[in-house]
């Protein structure tokens, strides 16, 4: 597994890889079941096309942060057998660093004032 610090020059993840990893943090799934999830995790604003989610899990593969698995006995029961994939320690720890790295940013964010800024001026008050 690289160190945390290795891991900054991966950052900041492409959205995808981000959502990838999140979906797998908690069970093996296939490819169709990581798209639904990060659909229905995000309600709909997070949409990937089929050939951008298989190029994007063979590149976490590729690098280590992710393996493919075979499915289980229930799976084959199922229908044709279908690749699982699993996160690995290293893409746990990558997909840890990337979530440090947006709450970081978040509380850039809402110590600069950036909404009060956006929001409608009020009649009488004062804005900074």
């Amino acid at each position: 597994m690289r160190p945390a610090r290795d891991m900054q020059g991966l950052l900041p993840l492409a959205p995808h890889h981000f959502q990838i990893l999140l979906s797998l943090l908690h069970g093996d799934l296939h490819g169709y079941a990581i798209l639904k999830e990060i659909s229905e995790r995000t309600d709909g604003e997070v949409v990937l096309g089929t050939s951008t989610l298989y190029a994007a899990l063979q590149r976490l593969v590729r690098d280590g942060f992710l393996q493919e698995t075979g499915g289980g006995e229930s799976q084959k029961a199922q229908g044709p057998p279908r690749k699982l994939f699993r996160i690995t320690e290293s893409g746990r720890a990558l997909a840890r660093e990337e979530g440090l790295r947006i709450q970081r940013l978040s509380r850039v964010v809402a110590e600069s004032g950036l909404f009060d800024a956006l929001a409608p001026a009020v009649p009488g008050k004062e804005r900074r």
